[in-house]
C-alpha cells in the first residue's frame, strides 16, 4: 500500500468519527426551551417497558418466596433462575406476599377476615382489593386480572420501572444532550444497595414520586406545550396519592424533604438564573453587550438563560398545584371513608408514637452509612460491622458527599459572577438547595439538641436508616445539576477540586476499612470486590469533576452493580403454601368441611404464613393495627394492651393458663397458648404446630412431613 493511500485511510477515521459525532449532536440538540426532544425522552422508557414487560409475562420477579423451598422442598428449587432468596427480606416474602395470597384466597375483599374482627385491606400492607382506592395502586392491578405469578411480577417491576423512568426523565431534562449518561445513572440508582435490600412498592415509589414532582416543576415552567405541562403534573399528582396510601412514613419523609428544598431551588433558579462564566481570551473583538467583566482575571459573565417572571412561573406551576389539590381531595375522601382504621393505626404504640431524636447517629452508624463499598459482605450473608442485619446495613455509595467540592466550586463560581455583575440574586439556586438539604440531613443525624425544629421538617418521623434514601436521591440530582452547569459553561472544575472529591471518597473507604479491621468484624473478610468498588468510586468522582462524564458515570454504575445487582433473585412463579405444601392442602380441606373454624399457629413463623395464605380465620399474622375483637378475646381485661397495640407479627408459643402477651422485639408479639384455657376453649378449633404439643385438650388429626418440617394439626377438644 502506498504512503498516500495509508494517509488517506488514516484521515478517513477521524472524519468518520467527526461525522458520527455531528449526527449524534443533531439528534440530541434540545428544543429552544432547553428541554429534550421527544425521542430523547422516550427511548429509555420504551426499553425499560419492553424488558420488564417480558419478565412480567413470564411470571419472573425478584421475590424471595422461594425461601419456603428451604423448609418444604428437596434438591434444587425449579422456580429459582438466578441468585438466591434472602431470608432477611421477611417484609416481602413472609409478610406482604402472605397477605397477598390471603387476599387471592378470599376474593380480594376490602376487609380481610383472617384475623378475627377483620383487617382493612386498603391500608394494610398495600394489598389488592375490590375498592375504589385500588385505582391509585397500579402495582396491584395485575392480581385482579392475571394469574398470581404475573400479578406478583407486575407488583415487583412496575414501581421499579417508575424509579428508572422518573430518574431518567429528570436527568435528560437537566442535561438533554446526555441520554446515555442519564440512562446509566438511572440504572445505577435502581441497583443501589439501599433499593435492593428494601425492595418493596412502598419503598420504591418515594423515588418515582420525587422525580415526577421535579420533572413537573421544570416542564411546567419551561415547556410551551400545554399537554406536556398537564401530563407531567398529572403523573406527579397521581403518584402523590399512591405514595400517601402506602402510609410508610419513614420512607416518604426523606423524599418529601429533598423535593421541598430542591423545588424551591429550581423555582428560584428559573426566576434568577445563574450567570454563565467564561474566561476572556484576549483575542480581538469585545464581548457582546450581555457580557460583563468579572474581577481582574478577565472572566466574563453572561446570561445562561433568560429570567422567568413570577407570573410565568405561577402560570406554569398551576397544573401541578391543581394536581396536588386534586390528590389532597382524594386522600381526604380516602381517610374519611376509613377514619376508624386510620385512628387505630395512629393510635398504636409502635410505630404510631415513634419519633427519632436529632444527633442519634453514633460511630457505628457512620461506618454503616459509608459502608456500601463493603456491601458484598451483605450478599454473602454477613452484616456484622456494618449493621444489625443486611437490610439495616444497606446504604448508598454516598456519591453526593464526595461531589460536595464540585458543587461548592460551582456555587462559589456563581456567587463571584453575580457579585461582579451587580446581580446578587443570580446565584446557582438549585446547587445551593442541594447543599442546604444535605447539610440539614447531616445536622439531624449528627447534632443533638434541635429535635423540636427537626420535627417541623418531619425528620423525626423517619429513622437513620430510612433517611439514607435522601442521599440516593441527592446523588442523582447533584450529578445532574453539576454536569448541566459544566456543560453549559464548557468547563471542567479545577484539578484540585476534582481530586479533592476523590480524596474524600478514598478517605471514607479507608476509615470504614480501619474500623472493620480494628473491630475484627466479619464483614471485612466477607466483602467481595470492595477494593474494585472503592477504586471505581474514586475514579467516578474524579472523572465527573473533570467533565469526563460518561466514563465517570459508567464507573459509578459498575461499582453499584458489584454491590447491588445480586441482592434479589430472579424467581419464576410464587411458592404458594396452600398449593405447594401438604399441610396447606390439609388446612384447605378442613376449611371446606368446617367453614369458619379458627386456628392458632405454634412454633416458627412458617405456621403463621401458612395460616394467613390459606385465608382461614386465625389468630396469627402481621397486624398493621390491632383488631379489637381479636384482642378482646385474647386479653379481655386489656392488661397487655401496651404489648399488642402495635404493628407487629403475632405468633404463639406453648404456655400454661390464659394467654400472656410479650414483645421479644418491638415489632413482634408473642402470645402463650394453653388448649385448656378459657380463651382456647371458647375461640379456637384447630392448632397448627411444627413441634409435637402435649395437652389433654388437644387431639392430633394430621401429622404431615414434608422437606425438613414435620407439621402437626390438632383439634381443640
Amino acid at each position: 500500500m502506498s504512503t498516500s493511500t495509508t494517509d488517506r485511510a488514516r484521515a478517513t477515521v477521524p472524519a468518520a468519527v467527526s461525522s458520527f459525532a455531528a449526527w449524534v449532536a443533531r439528534w440530541v440538540e434540545p428544543r429552544v426551551s432547553g428541554l429534550p426532544r421527544v425521542w430523547v425522552v422516550v427511548w429509555f422508557p420504551v426499553l425499560v417497558v419492553l424488558v420488564l414487560g417480558v419478565l412480567t409475562a413470564l411470571g419472573i420477579s425478584g421475590s424471595s418466596t422461594g425461601n419456603y423451598w428451604g423448609f418444604f422442598g428437596q434438591g434444587a428449587d425449579p422456580g429459582l433462575m438466578a441468585g438466591e432468596p434472602r431470608p432477611i427480606r421477611t417484609d416481602e416474602w413472609l409478610v406482604q406476599s402472605s397477605w397477598i395470597v390471603s387476599q387471592v384466597q378470599q376474593g380480594f375483599p376490602v376487609v380481610n377476615q383472617t384475623l378475627p374482627g377483620g383487617m382493612d385491606a386498603t391500608i394494610q400492607n398495600d394489598l389488592p382489593s375490590w375498592d375504589w382506592s385500588t385505582l391509585f395502586r397500579p402495582h396491584v392491578w395485575g392480581f385482579l386480572v392475571m394469574p398470581l405469578a404475573q400479578g406478583m411480577a407486575v407488583r415487583w417491576w412496575l414501581p421499579f420501572a417508575g424509579l428508572l423512568v422518573g430518574a431518567y426523565v429528570f436527568l435528560v431534562t437537566v442535561m438533554p444532550r446526555r441520554p446515555v449518561t442519564a440512562a446509566l445513572l438511572a440504572v445505577a440508582l435502581g441497583f443501589s444497595p439501599l433499593v435492593g435490600w428494601w425492595f418493596l412498592p412502598t419503598t420504591i415509589f418515594p423515588y418515582a414520586w420525587a422525580f415526577a414532582v421535579l420533572v413537573a416543576v421544570l416542564w411546567g415552567v419551561r415547556s410551551s406545550s400545554r399537554w406536556a405541562r398537564w401530563v407531567s403534573a398529572g403523573v406527579a399528582g397521581y403518584l402523590t396519592v399512591t405514595l400517601a396510601m402506602s402510609i410508610y412514613v419513614p420512607y416518604a419523609v426523606p423524599a418529601v424533604v429533598v423535593v421541598a428544598f430542591v423545588t424551591i431551588g429550581l423555582v428560584l433558579g428559573m426566576r434568577w438564573p445563574a450567570l454563565r462564566v467564561r474566561r476572556a481570551t484576549g483575542a480581538t473583538g469585545s464581548p457582546d453587550s450581555a457580557d460583563r467583566s468579572v474581577g481582574a482575571g478577565g472572566v466574563l459573565a453572561s446570561a445562561a438563560q433568560p429570567a422567568v417572571s413570577w407570573r410565568r412561573i405561577f402560570v406554569g406551576l398551576a397544573p401541578l398545584v391543581g394536581a396536588v389539590v386534586a390528590a389532597a381531595v382524594v386522600l381526604v375522601v380516602w381517610v374519611a371513608t376509613r377514619l376508624d382504621t386510620v385512628r387505630a393505626v395512629l393510635g398504636t404504640v409502635y410505630p404510631g408514637h415513634r419519633t427519632e431524636f436529632a444527633g442519634s447517629l453514633d460511630r457505628e452508624g457512620i461506618v454503616s452509612v459509608f459502608g456500601a463499598p463493603f456491601g458484598g459482605a451483605l450478599q454473602n450473608g454477613v452484616a456484622q460491622g456494618l449493621g444489625p442485619n443486611q437490610s439495616e446495613a444497606a446504604a448508598p455509595l454516598m456519591t453526593i458527599v464526595f461531589l460536595v467540592p464540585v458543587l461548592v466550586w460551582l456555587l462559589v463560581r456563581s456567587v463571584v459572577a453575580a457579585r461582579a455583575a451587580g446581580s446578587t440574586r443570580r446565584l446557582d439556586w438549585p446547587v445551593l438547595s442541594v447543599l442546604v438539604v444535605l447539610t440539614v440531613l447531616w445536622l439531624f443525624l449528627l447534632v443533638p439538641g434541635w429535635t423540636p425544629i427537626a420535627n417541623l421538617l418531619g425528620l423525626t418521623r423517619s429513622t437513620d436508616g430510612r433517611l439514607r434514601l435522601a442521599f440516593d436521591l441527592l446523588a442523582v440530582i447533584g450529578i445532574g445539576l453539576a454536569v448541566a452547569r459544566l456543560d453549559r459553561d464548557h468547563v471542567r472544575t479545577r484539578w484540585w477540586v476534582a481530586l479533592s472529591g476523590g480524596v474524600v471518597a478514598a478517605a471514607s473507604v479507608a476509615c470504614v476499612w480501619y474500623e472493620l479491621r480494628r473491630g475484627q468484624e466479619p464483614a471485612l473478610a466477607a466483602a467481595a470486590h470492595w477494593k474494585v468498588v472503592a477504586v471505581l468510586l474514586v475514579v467516578a468522582v474524579v472523572l465527573i469533576g473533570f467533565r469526563l462524564v460518561l466514563p465517570g458515570v459508567a464507573a459509578l454504575t459498575v461499582a453499584t452493580l458489584l454491590v447491588g445487582l445480586g441482592v434479589n433473585p430472579l424467581y419464576r412463579g410464587v411458592f404458594e403454601l396452600p398449593v405447594d405444601t401438604k399441610a396447606g392442602r390439609a388446612i384447605e380441606a378442613i376449611e371446606a368441611k368446617e367453614p369458619g373454624a379458627r386456628w392458632v399457629g405454634i412454633g416458627s413463623t412458617v405456621q403463621t404464613a401458612m395460616l394467613v395464605e390459606s385465608g382461614v380465620p386465625a389468630y396469627n399474622g402481621v397486624q398493621t393495627y390491632p383488631p379489637r375483637e381479636m384482642w378482646h378475646q385474647i386479653d379481655p381485661s386489656g392488661r397487655y394492651e401496651n404489648a399488642w397495640n402495635r404493628l407487629a407479627n403475632v405468633n404463639w408459643t406453648v404456655g400454661a393458663g390464659e394467654p400472656v402477651v410479650t414483645n421479644p422485639v418491638r415489632d413482634q408479639v408473642l402470645v402463650t397458648f394453653d388448649a385448656c384455657s378459657s380463651f382456647a376453649q371458647k375461640n379456637v378449633q384447630y392448632v397448627l404446630s411444627d413441634v409435637p404439643v402435649s395437652s389433654a385438650c388437644l387431639r392430633e388429626v394430621r401429622d404431615l412431613r414434608q422437606g425438613g418440617l414435620d407439621m402437626h394439626i390438632y383439634r381443640v377438644d
